[in-house]
């Protein structure tokens, strides 16, 4: 696929933002999809901000990455691969998939938190003078 073309690209056009979708379907990363077409990631990270029509092809071609790794994760059986394809969807889609994390702090029973102020007064010892 990349490998057509000639030399590295100096200028967007939208059959390289065809060519990336094309590969991130496959379940490439997009750093990944520009190195195959002998593309920096900063690169297409330009193009993004400079061509509207390319930023909507990136967002298509990270959630066809995305349906690429749950279709792999829904047909894999176990092991590597289940592992992996979390892996790589927390990494690819943290908005979907992340580790869920609660934190709760109760008092006894799970009632509210009682809150104890302690004062101590500590009384200084005096020698046999009644002196400090």
């Amino acid at each position: 696929m990349g490998n057509d073309m000639a030399g590295r690209p100096t200028d967007y056009t939208p059959a390289i933002g065809d060519e990336i979708l094309s590969l991130m379907a496959e379940g490439f990363s997009l750093a990944a999809a520009a190195a195959e077409l002998g593309i920096h990631r900063q690169r297409v990270y330009d193009w993004e901000a400079k061509h509207p029509d390319f930023a909507d092809t990136i967002k298509l071609a990270r959630a066809k990455r995305q349906l690429f790794l749950e279709r792999r994760l829904l047909s894999a059986k176990e092991g590597p691969v289940v592992t992996s394809s979390i892996f790589a969807l927390k990494n690819a889609a943290p908005d979907d998939w992340r580790d869920k994390r609660e934190h709760e702090v109760s008092g006894p029973g799970g009632g509210p938190m009682e809150q104890v102020t302690r004062i101590e007064i500590v009384a200084a010892e005096t020698d046999d003078n009644g002196k400090d």
